[in-house]
């Protein structure tokens, strides 16, 4: 089998370990194959596949998975060769030498991002960033964004500089896993065989047979996790690893095949053309499902086209592996995981510098020639020097010299980690404090908020409250409450606000944008008398559609289920009234609208008895930048809103129901979120949007002598 690892210039993204002295051996090792030039190369096609995708807004290329593959092919190679020729397994030296090709230049670059976030992102990003440097550092990044289902196809100045390290830590887990898992294997059965001269042979193929198990496994457990929740599976670690085990069985199966020379070709042609077609051909959402096999089956048809022949190697390799061992490409392999490490935040940096969502393609030239220059002056002036000064072959004097200067970049990158984590640990705790604020009382005359708009209140210019840096904390009561459902549940929660004694009922079911309004209805419920009961589920307006899906596109069948659920206690329970959001934006065009599957809903709910109060739905404002991040960035309310009629028709599209379906009431609050002519950021000294479109709950409980006056002119329980 070819070694790559035999290199001690290796440069896998985060991945290829070079091996130092093979331990004293229980049996004697196989002569090393030639070296892979042509694996460095397809390194480094993969990684401007990457970079050009991300760079240049294009999606997803396939190239970190490509970089998976090798990472197993030869990390599982070489453990696989320790379980059967090695006769000291413990596990120490192996980290050690990962702690050497990792750490390094990744605490490089996670100071550089914590310095540069300092200087270039507002404030309101800073408790995102530390947190993922946290993450990042210990490996666990991807979990972090799992949780929150970070969007990675497409980057703006919002996104997190970090995000791309997700599949580190992916690769990080898979390393300690397959190790303890490949090493105990081994152990166990050379512990139970004894001292039978085959027992390397055995527990190798014991540790196979576990890693087949596991692969096995993590593919279908992808293919599940692909259809019911592709945001988290994206970066699940579980579902990933089948593409790194594909790369490590490859490396224990490659061995065996005799891999003909007419069919060698045809491997290396079809195995590059699809690397390069890949990110073209197939949605990279979709990953890591049954369609990453093409790029994973992609990379592993290159890895047999060079496998060595019958004899001593292959003497004559294909014309696409000559293309791939080419000195450019090889070149560009030896910095692949530095660069890859530099490249998303260079970009983002620079997008947040310039305040523009995506660059030009002389930018994105400019963008990548700083990474590179980046990731070559890491590789030489941190990488090199740590990794190989336990290894300089030069005299006693020469290497006590060598060593002496290594230590100074240890100590750095060592006091540079724990500033890092004192750093973030102190920014948390500081904005932990800060959530206090959220509750303060506000003096209505100093901070009307939406009063301005309906009532005519008018009032000095003042700090807004709450603060951009606080906006994200300033939810509604049932986030708190733990009442509204998951996007991967469909079990109903149910809360009841208000005067929960009280005989009246109003049902606010939907998503969150149905969810924001429970501040007001709440407090109007005290007042009046009524009690509200909540039926609500992220990202899933009450609706009658069959076929719902998330916001990127992704289906969602968890909210067909749910919608169903809710309609039937709805009808079930019969309250006075439903209430629910009854528009959506026109994502990309001027406008709002009323979808059909609102409309069949309320005609159900209408046939079944049940009166609806349909509110339409708060404007949305664009994503970048976030209302809070531009206020925070010192724009101005209107500067960081948008022009009303982008984001509203001249009337509201859902008054047409009240003609047509019997028991449907009409809400419009458009009117005390924005002017005639703005929708701000800010109105009354008040923060309206929490998030880029859901309202703060303090701007919420301003509504509420509006929603109010609303509320009792459709219901006739009160009046004016």
């Amino acid at each position: 089998m070819a070694n790559k690892s035999s290199s001690p210039d290796s440069h896998l993204e985060s991945a290829e370990i070079p091996e130092s002295a093979p331990p004293r051996s229980a049996a004697r090792r196989p002569p090393r194959a030639p070296y892979r030039y042509d694996l460095d190369g397809l390194r480094g096609l993969a990684i401007a596949l990457v970079v050009i995708y991300h760079v240049w807004a294009l999606g997803i290329s396939g190239g970190v998975d490509v970089f998976l593959t090798l990472s197993g092919f030869f990390f599982v190679g070489m453990l696989l060769r320790n379980a059967r020729y090695g006769s000291d397994l413990s596990p120490w030296p192996m980290l050690k030498r990962l702690a050497r090709r990792l750490l390094p230049a990744l605490v490089t670059i996670l100071t550089g991002v914590g310095i540069a976030g300092f200087f270039l992102l507002p404030t309101t990003q800073w408790a995102t960033v530390t947190g993922q440097i946290v993450a990042s550092l210990f490996y666990f990044q991807n979990w972090q964004l799992a949780r929150t289902a970070g969007d990675y196809l497409a980057a703006d100045p919002t996104t997190s500089p970090l995000q791309h390290l997700w599949s580190m830590s992916v690769q990080g887990q898979f390393f300690i896993a397959t190790l303890a898992l490949v090493y105990v294997t081994a152990w166990l059965t050379r512990r139970t065989l004894g001292k039978r001269p085959d027992a390397g042979t055995w527990a190798a193929r014991a540790a196979i047979t576990v890693l087949v198990a596991c692969a096995a496994a993590s593919f279908v457990y992808a293919a599940i996790a692909i259809q019911n929740d592709p945001a988290t599976a994206y970066y699940d670690s579980f579902a990933r690893g089948w593409e790194l085990l594909a790369g490590g069985l490859a490396a224990a199966f490659l061995p065996l095949l005799r891999i003909p020379a007419a069919l060698r070709p045809l491997l290396a042609v079809t195995g590059l053309g699809a690397i390069l077609l890949c990110g073209i051909l197939v949605d990279g959402r979709l990953f890591p499902g049954p369609w990453a096999l093409v790029p994973v089956l992609a990379t592993l048809a290159v890895i047999f086209a060079g496998a060595p022949g019958p004899t001593s190697g292959d003497a004559n390799p294909t014309m696409v592996l000559r293309f791939l061992a080419l000195p450019p490409l090889v070149w560009l392999g030896s910095l692949a995981y530095s660069f890859y490490l530099w490249h998303w935040p260079v970009l983002i940096f620079y997008l947040a510098a310039t305040g523009s969502p995506t660059v030009s393609i002389v930018e994105g030239i400019g963008v990548v020639a700083a990474s590179l220059l980046f990731a070559w002056l890491t590789l030489k002036f941190v990488e090199i020097p740590l990794r190989y000064s336990h290894k300089n072959p030069a005299p006693a004097a020469s290497r006590a010299r060598w060593r002496h200067r290594s230590t100074y970049p240890a100590l750095a990158l060592a006091l540079a980690a724990l500033s890092l984590l004192v750093a973030a640990a102190g920014w948390r705790i500081y904005l932990n404090d800060r959530t206090d604020r959220l509750g303060e009382a506000l003096d209505p005359a100093a901070y009307p908020g939406a009063t301005e708009l309906t009532e005519g209140a008018r009032a000095v210019p003042r700090p807004v409250r709450p603060a951009p840096l606080d906006a994200w904390h300033d939810h509604p009561p049932t986030a708190f409450d733990g009442c509204i459902a998951d996007n991967d549940t469909t079990d109903l929660l149910s809360c009841e606000y208000g005067d929960v004694t009280a005989d009246r009922t109003i049902v606010l079911a939907g998503g969150s944008h149905a969810e924001q309004w429970i501040t007001a209805l709440h407090e109007i419920g005290l007042a009046e008398g009524f009690r509200v009961v909540t039926y609500l589920k992220m990202a899933c307006p009450l609706s009658s559609n069959p076929e719902p899906t998330h916001f990127d596109g992704f289906p969602y069948p968890q909210c067909w289920e749910w919608n169903q659920q809710v309609l039937a206690a709805v009808i079930d329970a019969q309250p006075d009234y439903l209430m629910t959001t009854s528009t959506r934006p026109l994502h990309g065009s001027p406008g709002d609208f009323l979808p059909d599957h609102y409309r069949e809903a309320f005609e159900h709910l209408s046939d079944n008895g049940i009166s609806v109060l349909g509110l339409r739905d708060s404007p949305w404002l664009p994503h970048f930048p976030e209302p809070a991040d531009c206020l925070a960035s010192g724009g101005s309310p209107e500067d960081c809103g948008i022009t009303r009629s982008e984001v509203l028709s001249p009337t509201n599209p859902a008054d047409t129901l009240e003609d047509e379906i019997p028991g449907f009431r009409s809400l419009d609050l458009s009117d005390a979120i924005c002017d005639v002519d703005t929708c701000r950021a800010a109105q009354g000294n008040i923060l309206v949007y929490r998030d880029f479109n859901h309202l703060s709950a303090t701007y919420v409980r301003t509504t509420v002598p509006e929603l109010r006056r609303q509320l009792g002119a459709a219901t006739g329980w009160w009046g004016e």
